[in-house]
């Protein structure tokens, strides 16, 4: 039987424990990661068990692998979680973009009376919560260092 069976553990947890003894900056392959939860590369239940072993490798180690594409997985070192939370930021960013592009060129026109409030209400929300994020993305890129404040003294000039 293997290693996984016999001990009665979840594949992602079996995982997550092997990454957790890799060291920041290590890589492993699939082929190891597919050696270990005895799952084809490329599969849904490969991916599926990478998911739940990435999800209990932060929250239960405070560790983090990013994918190399085509290659395998390296653990993240400390000082690049930032860089890793704002891609997952960004990611989410754009998702809400898109939410506001659909609702920005929806067919009001063509619209129930029952369709056109909701639209309204909705519609007016967005924009508060798309106006709020505008500033959300400058203030993380300010805060990552990507940008220097606005305000900042080196950026205010005299004329």
């Amino acid at each position: 039987m293997n290693e996984i069976i016999e001990n009665n553990k979840k594949k992602s947890e079996v995982l997550a424990e092997k990454l957790n003894e890799l060291n920041y900056g290590d890589f492993i392959s699939h082929d190891q990661i597919a050696s270990v939860i005895e799952e084809d590369y490329g599969s849904n239940k490969y991916s599926s068990v990478i998911a739940k072993a990435r999800k209990i490798l932060l929250k239960k180690y405070n560790k983090a692998i990013e994918n190399i594409p085509g290659d395998g997985y390296r653990v993240v070192a400390p000082d690049d979680f930032v860089k890793q939370s704002l891609k997952h930021y960004k990611r989410g960013f754009n998702e809400m973009q898109k939410g506001y592009d659909h609702l920005e060129y929806a067919p009001v026109e063509n619209m129930s009376v029952e369709g056109r409030d909701t639209y309204m209400r909705v519609h007016d929300r967005a924009i508060i919560l798309q106006a709020s994020m505008q500033g959300v993305k400058a203030e993380l890129k300010t805060l990552s260092g990507k940008r220097k404040h606005p305000f900042a003294l080196e950026n205010i000039q005299n004329n």
